[in-house]
């Protein structure tokens, strides 16, 4: 009695993402033991920092020997960007819109000396001047600053220690007074 012999046929899935317009310069080629779950026409694909949209697919079938290879050729055309505005949060009458920073750390510096030698490291009592109108000026970054100070301050209770210990290490205040007070 003879025994027979099957032969077991490999199969290969290869997955081929092609240039924008090309059908030539493959971008990407994926190989598996699977098979792939092919894209839909009009699909976005990423691949590296491009955006490709999905134009056709083209799917084969080779035999040779053992092995059976299934391939899906993908050709894509580049992927335009849809731009949409941001949305404009609805704003409530009880919000007050926050002044515009200037970003500069030397002035916050010196924000922090007004702070400690002006008004006695008290955030309320310079932003109530603010208010009123009786600082010297009245600016929208200080406004800032005081507010940030003051949402701080409800995290971190020893901020103020720690801006009075700053102000005192630099001489700058100390300097200035010795000038004026020079004959």
């Amino acid at each position: 009695m003879l025994t027979p012999i099957g032969v077991v046929a490999r199969n290969t899935y290869v997955l081929a993402i092609y240039a924008p317009g090309s059908r030539s310069k493959i971008r990407r080629s994926y190989e598996s033991r699977r098979p792939w779950l092919p894209p839909e026409i009009g699909a976005v694909l990423t691949v590296g920092r491009e955006r490709l949209r999905v134009t056709s697919i083209d799917a084969s079938v080779a035999r040779s020997g053992s092995e059976i290879v299934h391939r899906l050729d993908v050709m894509t055309a580049m992927a335009r960007m849809k731009r949409r505005g941001r949305p404009r949060p609805r704003r409530r009458a009880k919000i007050l819109r926050m002044p515009a920073s200037d970003g500069s750390v030397v002035a916050d510096f010196l924000r922090c000396h007004v702070l400690v030698r002006v008004f006695g490291g008290d955030p309320e009592a310079w932003l109530e001047a603010l208010r009123n109108g009786t600082a010297d000026e009245m600016s929208g970054a200080d406004v800032r600053f005081v507010r940030w100070v003051r949402a701080r301050l409800r995290y971190d209770p020893m901020l103020i220690a720690a801006i009075r210990r700053m102000v005192d290490s630099t001489p700058l205040w100390k300097q200035a007074s010795r000038i004026n007070d020079a004959p």
